[in-house]
């Protein structure tokens, strides 16, 4: 007795196994496009150097100089500024999440970029000696861009 194979219907077998395939894989990508599963936003990666100042004179600054890295755009950067130690905000809610726009009075379209600085001049100024925290955060992506401890001189 001798066996015959018989292939016919292989082949509209896996003519359906692909065609679902396609479908599914199509479904996919599809849904991830309409539900957003596209990669989450990336912060700038930034060098900065800050330094806070009282000049025993009733006057202090905030100055903050962009050492290298990407350009900050000043809408897309809240900062916020609070004594380190409890954690109090720095001349109030001025500097309590705010946009780089708003700690210097600049146009909202305004870059920082590497060399460039930008200052704020304190309305209630920090002793000397006070550590401050400051927090540099990116709005589009929500990530901390940098966070450090700054004693004012």
């Amino acid at each position: 007795m001798r066996f015959r194979k018989n292939e016919e219907a292989v082949s509209p077998v896996i003519g359906v196994i692909l065609m679902v395939a396609i479908t599914v894989i199509l479904a996919a990508v599809i849904a991830a496009f309409v539900f957003g599963m596209a990669p989450p936003a990336k912060a700038p990666s930034v060098q900065l150097r800050m330094t806070a100042i009282n000049d025993g004179a009733g006057n202090g600054s905030l100055k903050i100089t962009h050492n290298g890295g990407d350009s900050l755009i000043l809408k897309d950067e809240k900062i916020t500024v609070t004594n380190a130690v409890d954690d109090t905000p720095i001349d109030g809610i001025l500097l309590s999440g705010v946009t780089l726009v708003a700690f210097q009075d600049v146009s909202t379209d305004a870059t920082l970029g590497a060399g460039a600085s930008i200052n704020h001049n304190f309305t209630t100024v920090p002793a000397k000696g006070t550590i401050l925290k400051i927090m540099l955060q990116d709005i589009p992506s929500g990530q901390v861009i940098t966070q450090m401890q700054v004693t004012v001189t």
